[in-house]
């Protein structure tokens, strides 16, 4: 008789008895019991976190907003000032071309539709004609009209409003585009 090595007889049967009591063993492991209170949990606690998230998200955004507004109005106060310096404090054969002239007015204007868009200024419409001055004196009222707008004690407290000021800074605004407007299409003809 012949003796079977014992590594050949240990994968013979033990493969098999292996092989038939490994799904058994798999199917004897404790299934988890669901229950719905947890379900319930794990729903309110996805719709807490999806609202967090998104009021996280709506904040910054807010913020991201906020200063934006600042950096435009802050904007709007520093072309100004520029274009006001270059234009009376420097010595005449210093000052700007009309080309600079343009360039500085198209970015108050710019700066002021972007305000009057984010502080929701309704468009104020004046009775008047367009301003008929030569360029100086024109420059002089729109400087005067960006100092009153942002001098206005609506923009220094943020938490009052009051619609006397707030008609008063729609108005300067309208004058700021009105004025831009006006003095970019006069630097254009004076060519």
């Amino acid at each position: 008789m012949r003796r079977f090595a014992p590594q050949l007889f240990a994968q013979l049967f033990c493969l098999p008895l292996i092989a038939f009591c490994a799904p058994t063993l798999q199917g004897q492991s404790p299934v988890p019991q669901i229950r719905p209170e947890m379900v319930q949990y794990r729903e309110w606690a996805l719709g807490n976190l999806r609202r967090d998230i998104s009021q996280k998200q709506y904040q910054r955004q807010q913020l991201l907003a906020q200063a934006a507004l600042k950096n435009d109005f802050r904007n709007l106060q520093i072309v100004n000032n520029e274009l006001m310096r270059r234009i009376f404090e420097v010595p005449t054969n210093q000052r700007p071309s009309d080309k600079e002239i343009r360039t500085s007015l198209g970015e108050i204007k710019k700066l002021a539709k972007r305000l009057q868009l984010n502080f929701a200024m309704p468009e104020f419409k004046s009775e008047a004609a367009a301003p008929d001055v030569a360029m100086n004196p024109g420059l002089l009222l729109l400087d005067k009209s960006v100092m009153s707008f942002v001098e206005n004690p609506l923009f220094q407290e943020l938490r009052v409003y009051d619609p006397e000021l707030a008609t008063r800074a729609s108005k300067d605004m309208s004058q700021i585009l009105r004025l831009s407007e006006f003095l970019i299409r006069l630097t254009k003809e004076r060519h």
